[in-house]
């Protein structure tokens, strides 16, 4: 059977939601006029698109930086070591060190200095010609 509604009735009433802290803040209801403009959508997708790209960009050139600084912390040990390794070569190679390095092998400095020979290629030319 069906049921008569008069004029004096009410329909039951549907509860409104709830708006929470960021509805109240982020209203766009009366810019929009209640829907969703597609040119709006478009530009924030693009807007979007160039923040992730700056992002990568920024994080790739932190990587760089990070790299660099790496191979510039290796190039300055291996530059330590060089000069350490020709520090120690040089005293090595001093003549009151060698004396101790050729004792063990029944060696002795010579006393008498050596003698510088002078050739003299003029008196030379002069004898063949």
């Amino acid at each position: 059977m069906a049921k008569q509604v008069s004029d004096t009735e009410q329909a039951p009433k549907t509860s409104v939601p709830q708006e929470g802290i960021l509805d109240l803040l982020f209203n766009m209801d009366p810019l929009t006029g209640g829907e969703l403009p597609f040119k709006l959508v478009k530009r924030i997708a693009f807007i979007a698109f160039l923040i992730i790209v700056y992002i990568y960009y920024s994080m790739l050139a932190d990587g760089k930086i990070h790299q660099i600084a790496k191979t510039k912390a290796e190039l300055e040990e291996i530059r330590a070591d060089y000069t350490t390794q020709k520090a120690e070569f040089m005293k090595i190679g001093k003549q009151s060190y060698l004396a101790v390095a050729m004792k063990k092998y029944a060696l002795e400095l010579s006393l008498t200095p050596p003698t510088k020979v002078v050739f003299d290629q003029s008196k030379e030319a002069k004898n063949n010609d």
